[in-house]
């Protein structure tokens, strides 16, 4: 009886999700080409920050990442290719040198040069920056030097051949000196300035964000004059908005809706696998949480092959520890994560839980399938015992609970692989002073430091196996699924998804089929 209280919890939600879209919408003419010269995108939420030093929401950099450009980049195939540098070295072993790109200039109209790559790793690693979200992705670092206006010289404290690829991601976008000392910190947040191929017009809070074509790109002119992005948090009004041809792509789109974008004759959903994972994190900090036998309970408790077959349409798959497939030093020996109630019930019990609340803090489209997600979770909690409760609230709250760390139970978050790699990920997110230190354990601590800074593949892999026994025994995340990032998108459009979701568009990986 409680196995199908929980498949009827987990099918009420996927056919909750599908009668919340309007009927009867009208069909529009299939539209294969256009003229349009004006990209809309829709998106989950409103941005919360510009400054990319403050946020690595999805919906912050999916803005941020076309304003602003890295040293390096990294496209959808996993490959890194230059960016603001044209090439980088190794000299010895803690030192890189890297060539700047010739000519770049700033949306102002100020030249690029290597005095801003400095005091954007400078700032990026200031632990007194208010807001600073990205201060734990480069402390390899050590000192940077400039020698002339066209090379950076990066000194590492230990070697670090992940140096490069930490560069092409959060925490290495490169910021103006002149504009952030001149505006100060509180402006540039509200109207950045960067290099990259689109530049700020305009912010209606909680609306949208106007972008224009930057016409002096390094990279080309992207194909089109200006992006709005609009604020949608509901999916409904998200796939309403596509099909009626009132937006040109959608983000987050889960399997359900995503069938009915595909039976569209103008419309396409377009993917990839996440290079990453979705998780409940846990605040390890507040009873009962704190007590292992709880979170292990949880995990035990969570039926992820039926979350996986009913709400993701198969689109997805269950992950097996703190780091996703694709990623290096993932462990394909390492068995899914297991699904057992009966051993749920005893390790509660083993635990003393008296019953005490335990909340799953979620909004409504900051990530696919959140709030169904967090109803059959409640419910499979609910079975073993456990007084499970969801609160709803919205993307701006998130927001503000994830620069303040006041999330007070488990909350759903989606942490990327920026590196593909598990120090881009797992230990930017989780090591001491990171974005989620709500739980800290010396031996993990040990093994992510040593790990981060050695050029030994086979000690880094060992590590990484010894940490992910530490973390299944400990569960400061409960991941649940890797998903399948897709995307719902014009025909017209043509465009190559990645994995990372940062929603990079330029002139090679997007256009639009003109007539």
């Amino acid at each position: 009886m409680v196995e199908i209280t929980r498949r009827d919890v987990l099918k009420t939600a996927a056919a909750g999700a599908m009668a919340a879209l309007p009927g009867g919408l009208p069909r529009p003419a299939a539209a294969q080409t256009t003229q349009k010269r004006e990209l809309v995108v829709a998106q989950g939420g409103d941005i919360a920050a510009f400054d990319p030093h403050q946020s690595t929401s999805s919906n912050d950099i999916r803005i941020s990442f076309n304003i602003f450009d890295n040293l390096t980049s990294r496209r959808p195939d996993g490959k890194l290719a230059p960016g603001l540098a044209t090439e980088w070295k190794l000299q010895g072993q803690t030192t890189w040198v890297f060539k700047l790109r010739s000519g770049v200039k700033w949306h102002d109209g100020e030249s690029f040069s290597s005095a801003d790559v400095k005091f954007s790793i400078d700032r990026s690693l200031d632990t007194t920056l208010k807001g600073n979200r990205v201060n734990t992705v480069l402390t390899t670092v050590d000192r940077v030097e400039t020698p002339d206006p066209g090379t950076v010289v990066i000194h590492t404290k230990k070697p670090d051949p992940l140096l490069p690829a930490r560069l092409g991601f959060y925490g290495g976008q490169i910021i103006q000196k002149k504009y952030v000392e001149s505006v100060g910190p509180d402006t540039f947040n509200q109207k950045p300035v960067g290099t990259g191929p689109l530049r700020f017009v305009s912010w209606t809070k909680d609306d949208r964000v106007v972008l224009e074509a930057n016409p002096s790109y390094w990279g080309g002119r992207v194909d089109f004059d200006r992006l709005v992005v609009r604020a949608l948090p509901e999916m409904a009004p998200r796939v309403a908005a596509l099909l009626k041809g009132e937006v040109d792509l959608i983000t987050q789109v889960p399997p359900d809706q995503g069938e009915r974008i595909k039976a569209t004759a103008s419309t396409a959903v377009a993917g990839a696998l996440y290079g990453g994972l979705y998780v409940l994190a846990v605040n390890s900090k507040r009873p009962p949480l704190d007590n292992p036998l709880v979170k292990q309970a949880l995990s035990l408790a969570i039926d992820r092959e039926t979350i996986v077959k009913e709400l993701w349409r198969g689109r997805g798959i269950v992950p097996n520890s703190m780091i996703a497939k694709g990623d290096n030093h993932f462990d394909a020996a390492q068995p899914p994560l297991p699904f057992n109630p009966a051993e749920a019930k005893e390790r509660l019990k083993k635990s003393g839980y008296k019953g005490e609340e335990i909340v799953i803090e979620t909004t409504a489209g900051y990530m696919a399938g959140d709030k169904p997600m967090s109803e059959a979770v409640q419910a499979m909690w609910r079975d073993i015992g456990v007084n499970a409760k969801v609160e709803l609230f919205e993307y701006s709250v998130r927001a503000q609970k994830n620069r303040d760390k006041t999330f007070k139970g488990l909350w759903w978050s989606d942490p990327t692989s920026t590196l593909r790699d598990p120090d881009g990920m797992m230990w930017r997110l989780l090591g001491p002073g990171g974005p989620q230190d709500y739980w800290r354990h010396p031996e993990f601590d040990e093994l992510g430091a040593a790990a981060r800074l050695s050029v030994d593949e086979k000690f880094r892999g060992d590590a990484y196996k010894k940490m992910t026994k530490i973390f299944l025994e400990h569960l400061p995340w409960i991941p649940v699924i890797q998903p399948y990032e897709d995307y719902g998108l014009q025909k017209y459009v043509e465009w190559t998804p990645d994995p990372l979701q940062q929603l990079e568009i330029r002139r090679f990986n997007f256009k639009f089929r003109r007539a």
